[in-house]
């Protein structure tokens, strides 16, 4: 890694990723058995790093303000979420970290993506390794209804959107011991 030590590396990738755009990230300890839980209170902003890492909330407003709720997220309940998300692999949750920056969470509306891309596929590798090998992933993109490998660099699919916005997508990465949430939103 350059000499940058791995919570150097961790910020400078989601900088990269996320930095700048409409976006949420946010990791949190595994405290539940029932992941769901763990992410629901870092989507009401309810839970912290356990580690003190870089965490982002960039949400816009909506129709200049958020109504007080500090977080993009609707209220939801673990059961509510696990309606809206569906399990994919690791390289469709690599290439959904990358998407999220994109017009409509598709590479092909990230400028530049060309020159771009081989960084941020480091970058969402970088950011996904936190979570270790034996992690599980999650979007609330529909393509990943019935298909866990969906390619997800230029989804053409609906999302079922848990937040305040127009649109949202993002992804639930769950290990043993961690619980991360990266989301962007898109408001007309």
């Amino acid at each position: 890694m350059t000499g940058l030590t791995v919570e150097a590396a961790w910020k400078s990738a989601v900088l990269n990723l996320f930095g700048g755009a409409c976006t949420f990230v946010r990791v949190g300890p595994r405290e539940h058995d029932d992941w769901r839980r763990d992410a629901v209170a870092l989507m009401v902003l309810k839970a912290t790093d356990p580690r003190g890492w870089h965490s982002m909330n960039h949400a816009p407003e909506v129709n200049g303000d958020r109504s007080g709720i500090g977080s993009p997220f609707m209220p939801w309940s673990p059961e509510q979420i696990q309606e809206s998300l569906y399990e994919i692999g690791g390289e469709s949750a690599t290439q959904l970290l990358v998407a999220l920056q994109g017009d409509f969470y598709q590479a092909a509306g990230i400028k530049d993506f060309e020159n771009r891309k081989e960084q941020l596929f480091k970058d969402s590798r970088t950011v996904l390794a936190r979570f270790g090998a034996n992690s599980t992933f999650f979007t609330n993109a529909a393509d990943a209804y019935e298909n866990p490998t969906v390619d997800l660099l230029n989804p053409d699919t609906e999302w079922s959107c848990l937040s305040v916005y127009t649109t949202d997508c993002g992804l639930v990465a769950v290990s043993d011991t961690e619980v991360g949430v990266f989301w962007a939103f898109w408001e007309d």
